[in-house]
């Protein structure tokens, strides 16, 4: 656990976020799972719940970011698809099914956090200017693969929500293999 108030605030909406959603967590479960004082959270958000979900909702898209980032290694982009796919069965599985995407969660946030579902947009346009720019390098044109990025991220975030519910990984596997398939044709195509 980071020891800044501030992180550990920031880290423990994240977590109850994922859990719970915007409007179930709480500024009295926040500062308890943040092991944080209550003070602590007007020290650094004035604007109080809000503001914290708001820098909640940015940092949570960020280290997706670099994850997708960190799949650059995995090889050609069917294997970095699968190695964010990958990621989240780890994250379903090791929270057993009770932690899906902070960044869905806020993009549902509007009546409760008004700036949230935008600061979600934002995360998820760069998930996919990401993820474009991987398929382009692979020799996909870039209509194509800004295309084929949305539909990437639209359908995993789709079957993280329907693998939860299920509590399998199932929905995930499904989406894995026709993303596999998909580009597979792409790539066919654009060589």
């Amino acid at each position: 656990m980071t020891s800044r108030p501030r992180e550990r605030l920031i880290a423990g909406a994240i977590d109850l976020v994922r859990r719970r959603g915007v409007a179930g967590t709480g500024i009295t479960e926040l500062v308890t799972h943040s092991n944080t004082a209550r003070r602590s959270v007007y020290q650094n958000f004035p604007r109080g719940k809000q503001e914290l979900i708001e820098e909640a909702t940015r940092t949570a898209g960020q280290v997706m970011a670099a994850g997708i980032v960190a799949t650059e290694g995995a090889g050609p982009a069917a294997a970095r698809l699968a190695a964010f796919v990958g990621m989240w069965k780890e994250t379903l599985t090791a929270s057993e099914f009770t932690a899906g995407c902070p960044i869905v969660a806020a993009a549902l946030a509007g009546s409760e956090v008004p700036a949230a579902p935008a600061i979600a947009a934002e995360s998820f346009a760069e998930w996919e200017a990401l993820i474009a720019a991987q398929l382009t390098a692979d020799g996909i044109a870039a209509d194509t693969a800004a295309s084929m990025a949305t539909m990437a991220v639209a359908a995993i975030e789709g079957a993280v929500v329907m693998s939860i519910a299920a509590r399998s990984v199932t929905p995930l596997d499904r989406v894995a293999f026709h993303l596999d398939q998909l580009l597979a044709r792409q790539l066919d195509e654009s060589s």
